[in-house]
């Protein structure tokens, strides 16, 4: 539309220029012989037809115009090419350009006007307008406008020139005006939106020194004393290899978790915890949260005294995401950790089976213990409020042992600790990649499935 717009202004102009150069010729003595127009005068007005063509580079060139309509208005007594030059100058060239080309066109014009006004009345283009009645004159006579007329054609020609010339630097000043202040507009509401978004970035980054801050000050003290309460186990039970070895074990696993802590707090800092960046360093091992350290993950909850019955077969892991490839590890050690918690010292079954055409298949499944009822768990709302329990097995866990004996099975005391976050916070990971989890009783197991479609990888 603004390219048919611009393209007829321009043929509108050229033929209204036209005309008016066309008439502005009878200001040219020399185009005329004997009262008729000559070849000379002929031969520029068909010159006309050429010149007016460089009113369609008004936008892109306008000094073009510009210099032509200069021409034609100191030989040819015509301003109008000009004037629409200035305009344009006004409006798109820069500061110096514009008052430079404002400058000489008003001298130009100035010089024209004057011209004119000094001229015979029959070589002014105004006097047409004042021209007698062909019937009452010859033929020559009729050319000549009468002399009480000279005043007025003169005032009207200064008119014209003056309403001419401020009508173009006004008109073209005041777009001009236009076009900065909607310029500074765009500037101001881009750089509104940039601090818009640098303030919510600060806040962001100030909530994450926050959760980081506490993160650290709350857990890194109690990890450091379990440590060192382990290691002082594992030296003082040299005696027992049974108990040395389960010190040892839950040595490893404070160290570990320290790591995992670290790497936690860094990356809520740095807020790219979900998506590490290639290069970004990391003071968590990559084998610490990857489908490659599910083996590593399972000897760690075997170490624990659990009966694992694992069947992992993981392939194309180098080409599965990062993000989908962290969530995976997190799902199997969420399920595996809630199979300890409500179902100690029974067996878990962990299948897990990667590749890039099948995609990620997880089941982790235990029997239920004793007590139980196999009811089927509906899944969680959404952060859903409420101090329930995670359903894991079903049922609060059993006390049993030898006989004359009721020692707290391995894992008991950690049953009151869910809060039902962890089954949703795997159902969340299913749902942020495309997945799909099963979660709930089948017959005398509680099941956790879940699934995620093929990953293609990089070419």
């Amino acid at each position: 539309m603004r390219i048919a717009a611009s393209i007829l202004v321009g043929v509108i102009l050229y033929l209204f220029g036209f005309f008016t150069s066309s008439m502005a010729v009878t200001a040219n003595a020399w185009a005329f012989s004997d009262g008729e127009l000559n070849d000379t005068g002929l031969v520029a007005v068909l010159l006309l037809f050429l010149v007016w063509g460089l009113v369609f580079l008004r936008h892109r060139w306008p000094w073009v115009p510009f210099v032509a309509g200069g021409l034609l208005t100191a030989g040819w007594g015509d301003a109008l090419m000009l004037l629409i030059a200035i305009f344009h100058l006004v409006i798109r060239a820069p500061r110096r350009q514009a008052i430079t080309a404002s400058a000489v066109g008003t001298g130009l014009i100035a010089f024209s006007t004057l011209r004119m006004c000094l001229a015979p009345a029959e070589h002014n283009p105004f006097g047409i307008f004042f021209l007698p009645d062909s019937a009452q004159f010859t033929e020559l006579e009729a050319t000549i406008p009468p002399e009480d007329s000279h005043l007025a054609i003169r005032i009207i020609t200064v008119a014209a020139g003056v309403i001419a010339l401020c009508t173009a630097l006004g008109v073209g000043a005041l777009l001009r005006r236009t076009r900065r202040m909607r310029a500074v507009e765009s500037i101001a509401e881009r750089e509104a939106q940039r601090n818009e978004s640098l303030t919510a970035e600060i806040a962001r980054q100030s909530e994450r020194e926050l959760l980081a801050r506490e993160l650290h000050d709350t857990l890194s003290h109690r990890l450091s004393v379990i440590s060192l309460h382990t290691g002082a186990l594992e030296v003082g039970a040299r005696t027992d290899p049974d108990v040395a070895a389960t010190a040892s074990a839950l040595r490893e696993e404070a160290r570990a978790s320290m790591e995992d802590l670290r790497h936690l707090v860094g990356g809520v800092r740095s807020g790219d915890l979900t998506d590490p960046r290639p290069g970004h360093g990391t003071s968590s091992p990559p084998s610490r949260a990857t489908m490659s350290a599910i083996p590593e993950l399972i000897s760690s909850v075997a170490s624990t005294g659990t009966v694992i019955r694992p069947l992992v077969v993981i392939q194309d892991v180098d080409s599965c995401p990062p993000a989908l490839d962290r969530a995976a590890y997190r799902i199997v050690q969420e399920a595996l950790t809630n199979a300890m918690k409500h179902a100690p010292n029974v067996p878990v079954t962990v299948d897990v089976a990667v590749s890039a055409a099948r995609g990620i298949q997880i089941s982790v499944s235990n029997p239920l213990p004793r007590g139980s009822a196999p009811v089927e768990v509906p899944p969680r709302p959404r952060y859903a409020p409420g101090s329930a329990r995670e359903p894991g097995a079903g049922a609060p866990a059993q006390k049993w042992g030898p006989p004359g004996t009721n020692p707290e099975p391995h894992g008991a005391h950690l049953a009151s600790t869910g809060s039902g976050s962890g089954l949703v916070g795997i159902r969340e990971r299913a749902e942020m990649f495309g997945g799909d989890a099963s979660i709930g009783v089948i017959g005398n197991e509680f099941h956790v499935q879940v699934s995620f479609r093929s990953f293609s990888p990089p070419n």
